[in-house]
């Protein structure tokens, strides 16, 4: 878990990347991490390697992955043939499996009211997750406290973030990190 803490902590901005052209972007952006939100298994390899070379971590999104199935053995192949650092899910055995599978596992949660907090806390406990993308990415801040009381993982805010403000609100609210598809904000520091 060090690589990727310390990576927000030196970078709060994760970059969602969604296509070709946003990886061509990254290149020259400060973020650190790399959320790969799209990808086909012929290709996935490419773009894992196109961002580690640029020295940045890269997490594969499994449920957008296309060509993969949602089981132990696509973590074993991306694991095996494509390296990405980890992966993040909505799918709490997914994300259990990557964790025994040896992969930085980040379970994606949508909090849309004060029931999911606790439903929430019980698949990071399920699931055993290395870090935790709360979604949407703007929240009250007694959120994060909750989550934070019984899981003492990264907490990254993303979805509906579109503006710098977005962004710094998320934070003050508590997040460790953001997850940010819009590029204009990927230089947010």
């Amino acid at each position: 878990m060090g690589g990727f803490k310390q990576a927000i902590q030196q970078c709060p901005v994760i970059a969602a990347v969604r296509n070709e052209e946003d990886l061509t972007f990254l290149k020259d952006a400060p973020p650190t991490v790399c959320f790969l939100l799209s990808g086909e298994i012929n290709t996935l390899k490419q773009a894992v390697d196109q961002v580690k070379k640029m020295g940045k971590l890269v997490y594969v999104h499994l449920d957008l992955a296309q060509g993969l199935g949602n089981d132990r053995a696509a973590l074993k192949y991306l694991k095996r043939e494509i390296h990405p650092d980890g992966i993040l899910s909505t799918r709490t055995n997914l994300v259990r499996f990557a964790r025994e599978e040896g992969l930085f596992a980040i379970q994606r949660l949508f909090i849309p009211d004060g029931m999911s907090v606790e439903t929430g806390q019980h698949l990071l406990k399920q699931s055993k997750a290395d870090a935790t993308e709360v979604m949407p990415g703007v929240i009250p801040s007694w959120v994060f406290d909750d989550l934070r009381k019984k899981n003492e993982i990264p907490i990254v805010a993303g979805g509906l973030l579109r503006k710098k403000r977005d962004v710094e609100l998320a934070l003050k609210n508590g997040a460790d990190a953001v997850s940010v598809s819009r590029r204009e904000l990927w230089s947010y520091q």
